[in-house]
């Protein structure tokens, strides 16, 4: 489960800096299906975000295909799953979007992070976070 990075290069970039808001990971399984589907999504959110949105695929070496997962996550002002092939098959109760990342559903994370990453979200509250507080 532990990660190498070797032969990286730091560049300094200062417009990145200034207009990064934030970090999608995609976790997934080495399957080609599953590294083209996160090269799309890496492609169109590069289109919507630009240097907005630093997209990391992270090849889960151990992962076999009936794991199911395939799970996409926003580091920002929050840490948010966004989307879970895994939950959608084990939790279904709970988690309530789609098992499969079709069109619709690369356009539903566009639009989700495009709030998360927003000024709007950065300065609101989550009712979630106050749920647990008894008056």
């Amino acid at each position: 489960q532990f990660a190498t990075v070797e032969r990286y290069e730091y560049k300094d970039d200062p417009e990145g800096q200034k207009e990064f808001r934030g970090h999608l990971v995609v976790a997934c399984p080495p399957e080609d299906d599953d590294l083209k589907l996160a090269e799309k999504i890496t492609e169109r959110f590069g289109e919507e975000f630009g240097k907005a949105v630093f997209v990391e695929t992270r090849v889960l070496g151990h992962a076999r295909p009936q794991d199911n997962v395939f799970e996409v996550w926003l580091e920002s002002y929050e840490i948010d799953l966004l989307h879970s092939k895994r939950q959608a098959f084990i939790n279904s109760k709970v988690w309530k979007g789609p098992s499969e990342v079709d069109d619709e559903q690369l356009e539903y994370l566009v639009d989700r992070v495009k709030y998360l990453i927003s000024d709007e979200h950065r300065y609101s509250y989550r009712m979630s976070d106050f749920s647990d507080i008894k008056a």
